[in-house]
C-alpha cells in the first residue's frame, strides 16, 4: 500500500503500520465490535475487551507455533521493564545471569540487571570497528558463560547497529530472547527458548506493552519473594489482566498479529524483508566505498540497514535530501551516527526502492 501523505517512515520505532490496521483502529476507537463503546472506553473486565485480549494471545500463539507447555500473555511496559523483571524473577542470591552484549539494547538489559543482581557478559560484539554477533558455525564455542548461569540472554535483532542473529545462540542454558524488533519477521524456534519477550512498537504496532512467550515450568521456577505485580507467572495466570492492562496497546498488537498471519505468516514476511534489505545493502556494497557500514557482513540485519559516508557533514546533507524526498527518520542511532533504514514487516518495498534511487544519485553527485 502507498504511504499516508506521501511519506515513507523509516523510524526504528514506533514505526510504520499497515494502513488497513490503522483504519481498523480508527473505527474501533469509536465503536469496538458494534457495542457502541469505543476501544479505549471499554472496561478491561468486560467481555468485549477480554475476548479481544484472548484473541490477540491466540493469534500470537499460532504465529509462534508453540504448544500448551508455553504461556502466551501480555505485560504492561516495554522491553526495558521486562529486562528488570527478568533479573528480579530468576536471579536470587549468588545466581548469575549470562548476557551476550551485541547491541545498545542488550547493554540496556545488562544495565537494568547489574545494580541488583549478578551479571556475566558472555560475548562482547560491540568493541572495535565492526559490530558482530556470535558465529553460528562455532556452535556456541565463542560464548563464555558459567555452566551454572540461570539463563543466557540475547537480543535477536540489533536496531542501532544493523546486525542480527541468523540463528539463536547455542547453549545448554535456558535461553532468553529479546525479539522486540524482529518478532514474527521470520520463522524462529520459539520452542528452543525458556522465554521470549517483545515490546510492541516495532512489528506489533503500539508502545507500552510487551508480548511474553515462555515455558510454563520456567516462569513457575521464579522466586516467590516478589509481589504478584512483578512476577511473570502471576500475569500469565491472570490471563494478562492481573491489573488494568494497556488495553489499547494489546488490541493493536492483536490486530498487527492478525495482519501478519493474513500476509502468510513469518515465512512470507521474511522473503519480503530480505528483498527490501538486500536492495539497500547491495547499494552500500556496490558504491565503491562511498557508503560503508560497521555491521559485520555475516550478521547483517534484514530489518535495520545502517550505513554512513564517513563524513558527518555529507551524512547530514544526505538526511536533508532524504527528508525533502519524503524519506523520514533515516538518522542513525545517537552514539552510532550515520544513517539507519528501519524496514519492519509492514514497511513497503516501494520505500526501499526510492531510498536506493536516492543513495545511488547522491553517490554519483558527491563521490
Amino acid at each position: 500500500m502507498p504511504p499516508r501523505h506521501g511519506v515513507y517512515n523509516f523510524s526504528a520505532g514506533p514505526s510504520h503500520m499497515p494502513l488497513a490496521v490503522v483504519d481498523r483502529i480508527r473505527e474501533e476507537l469509536l465503536d469496538l465490535g458494534e457495542t457502541g463503546i469505543g476501544l479505549m472506553e471499554h472496561s478491561h473486565r468486560g467481555s468485549s475487551y477480554m475476548n479481544a485480549s484472548a484473541e490477540a494471545a491466540d493469534v500470537c500463539r499460532r504465529l509462534a507455533g508453540v504448544g500448551d507447555d508455553y504461556a502466551v500473555f501480555f505485560m504492561p511496559g516495554g522491553a526495558t521493564v521486562q529486562f528488570g523483571l527478568l533479573a528480579l524473577n530468576f536471579l536470587v542470591g549468588d545466581q548469575v545471569g549470562a548476557y551476550a552484549d551485541t547491541s545498545v539494547w542488550a547493554r540496556k538489559a545488562i544495565d537494568e540487571a547489574q545494580p541488583m543482581r549478578n551479571v556475566h557478559v558472555a560475548f562482547d560484539g560491540r568493541q572495535g570497528d565492526t559490530f558482530r554477533c556470535p558465529d553460528p558455525d562455532l556452535a556456541g564455542s565463542d560464548l563464555e558463560a558459567p555452566s551454572d548461569a540461570r539463563y543466557l540472554f540475547y537480543c535477536a535483532n540489533n536496531t542501532g547497529e544493523g546486525t542480527w542473529y541468523a540463528k539463536p545462540p547455542q547453549s545448554d542454558l535456558p535461553l532468553i530472547g529479546d525479539l522486540t524488533s524482529d518478532i514474527f519477521s521470520r520463522p524462529w524456534p520459539f520452542d528452543k527458548h525458556a522465554m521470549c519477550l517483545a515490546a510492541g512498537q516495532k512489528n506489533l504496532g503500539a508502545a507500552g506493552c510487551s508480548l511474553i512467550i515462555a515455558r510454563r515450568d520456567f516462569i513457575e521456577s521464579a522466586t516467590s519473594k516478589l509481589g504478584p505485580i512483578l512476577r511473570f507467572s502471576d500475569h500469565e495466570k491472570a490471563e494478562s489482566i492481573l491489573n488494568t492492562p494497556p488495553t489499547f496497546a494489546v488490541r493493536v498488537m492483536g490486530l498487527m498479529a492478525e495482519w501478519t498471519e493474513a500476509q502468510g505468516g513469518p515465512a512470507a514476511i521474511a522473503a519480503r524483508n530480505e528483498l527490501k534489505s538486500s536492495m539497500v545493502w547491495d547499494t552500500v556494497d556496490e558504491s565503491g566505498g562511498f557508503y560503508r557500514s560497521r555491521a559485520a557482513v555475516s550478521a547483517r540485519s534484514h530489518l535495520n540497514v545502517t550505513f554512513e559516508t564517513g563524513n558527518d557533514s555529507l551524512d547530514r546533507t544526505f538526511l536533508t535530501e532524504a527528508k525533502s524526498a519524503g524519506l523520514e527518520n533515516l538518522a542513525g542511532l545517537a552514539g552510532v551516527g550515520g544513517m539507519r533504514a528501519s524496514m519492519y514487516n509492514a514497511f513497503p518495498v516501494k520505500g526501499a526502492e526510492i531510498l536506493v534511487e536516492l543513495m545511488k544519485d547522491f553517490a554519483r553527485r558527491n563521490g
